[in-house]
């Protein structure tokens, strides 16, 4: 399995990864003066490292530039809990290993009925910039002004928190995001003020998580494929998901590219 990888990597014995942090529980910092990357992304790498026999290397990097840091050759591949989409894959090549469920946080001191995406008409929505979410808001925002309704104002962060904190705040009415986030979120911050509006709906959207590989390094993209067969058999690919409440979003095939495949199945 070794043998895929690329000459270099299989010489340094290293595959540098870009991430974006904090974006828990795919990626954070163990403390505030302790900036140590860990969460499932760096635990799934140093298991499929262990099984490449090479070390995972992670660097931080703001999410917009993730993609063409791998494009250009700055990272051998991206693990930041980003979604897999057909326009991505048009610059990158992706082995997906988990799904996500879009999520709606609201603030408990709002009392807000959001139920669907056109009850968003005329709502400040946060997300992170550079994620699907962004297009996702913008083209329910075009639906909305098309009905006859206000537009939904869209306030991007550059870092995830930062939306959570404007949530928290007042600032922002609600968040789009993803269950795995959403339930660590309100997991971790106790009787804080943020829910999960658990009454809306976003239809029967899913997204596949992919691990962004460069379109020149194929061998790299399959040596990482068979890793995860080879941990799912072994039974630790579920461990590690099971250990940040992501069992139920887990895949038993790795498929490449996925999110093309799914759109024209």
């Amino acid at each position: 399995m070794r043998s895929l990888l690329p000459d270099d990597i299989q010489k340094s014995g290293r595959v540098v990864v870009g991430t974006n942090a904090p974006y828990p529980p795919f990626e954070n910092f163990r403390s505030e003066s302790d900036q140590e990357f860990v969460g499932l992304d760096i635990d799934l790498a140093r298991a499929v490292g262990k099984v490449l026999g090479v070390r995972f290397d992670f660097r931080q990097q703001p999410f917009d530039g993730l993609v063409p840091g791998v494009k250009s050759g700055k990272y051998d591949l991206v693990m930041a809990g980003m979604v897999d989409i057909p326009e991505r894959e048009k610059v990158i090549d992706f082995v997906n290993y988990g799904v996500l469920v879009p999520t709606l946080l609201t603030n408990k001191k709002k009392h807000l009925d959001l139920r669907t995406m056109m009850s968003l008409c005329g709502q400040r929505v946060g997300a992170q910039s550079g994620t699907t979410t962004i297009e996702d808001i913008r083209k329910n925002s075009r639906a909305c002004t098309a009905a006859g309704k206000p537009a939904t104002e869209l306030q991007a962060y550059p870092v995830f928190s930062q939306s959570l904190l404007a949530l928290s705040s007042g600032k922002v009415d609600a968040v789009v995001t993803n269950s795995a986030l959403a339930g660590y979120t309100v997991k971790q911050q106790g009787d804080g003020p943020l829910e999960i509006a658990k009454k809306f709906d976003f239809g029967a959207k899913r997204d596949l998580l992919g691990i962004g590989v460069s379109k020149e390094r194929a061998g790299l993209t399959k040596a990482i494929q068979k890793a995860l067969e080879s941990l799912r058999v072994s039974g630790d690919y579920r461990r590690v998901l099971d250990s940040y409440g992501m069992a139920d979003y887990g895949l038993t095939e790795y498929p490449i590219n996925g999110a093309s495949k799914r759109r024209h199945a």
